[in-house]
């Protein structure tokens, strides 16, 4: 089936946009095949659409700190997208390369968002730290369990002393 060249630039501009490959096709309606080839196409023909892609996510407003938001954010879509092939994979070398890829997927998006964006790195760590403080406390001191999460959420709305 013969695409339009519109149609070719609606899946440059999904993928641009932050999708992945093979969402970007699916949204814009054609076979991933089709895609990974116009893609090829592009990039031998000096169109890098990744090149764009990362660009684009810089630009388009927020600076580094929401373009890597952007990026994660796509990276999650790809997850799940991954875990419903490996929930629905009929072939199970099919479902363990869909784990496998998943895997290196988290372990990417893990090492981006901790090395580009260190406060939301610092963050995560309080919190986790601040948790595993109030279960401890809540374990030792049961009947002053009410006066701990009081304190919690004090700290959580910013009444820091």
């Amino acid at each position: 089936m013969a695409h339009s060249p519109e149609k070719k630039m609606e899946l440059r501009a999904a993928y641009i946009g932050g999708l992945p490959l093979e969402q970007a096709a699916e949204k814009v309606g054609v076979p991933p095949g089709t895609a990974r080839n116009w893609y090829r196409e592009a990039r031998d023909s000096a169109d890098d659409w990744d090149k764009f892609q990362k660009v684009s996510l810089l630009v388009s407003g927020g600076g580094i700190e929401q373009a890597l938001g952007r990026v994660i954010a796509a990276g999650l879509l790809r997850c799940e997208a991954l875990l419903e092939k490996t929930a629905g994979a009929e072939d199970p070398f099919e479902g363990v390369r869909a784990m496998a890829t998943l895997g290196d997927t988290i372990a990417k998006l893990r090492a981006a968002s901790k090395g580009m964006m260190p406060e939301a790195d610092r963050l995560a760590a309080e919190n986790t730290t601040i948790k595993s403080l109030t279960e401890l406390f809540v374990r030792l001191h049961p009947a002053a369990a009410e006066k701990m999460l009081a304190t919690v959420e004090a700290y959580a709305a910013g009444q820091r002393a």
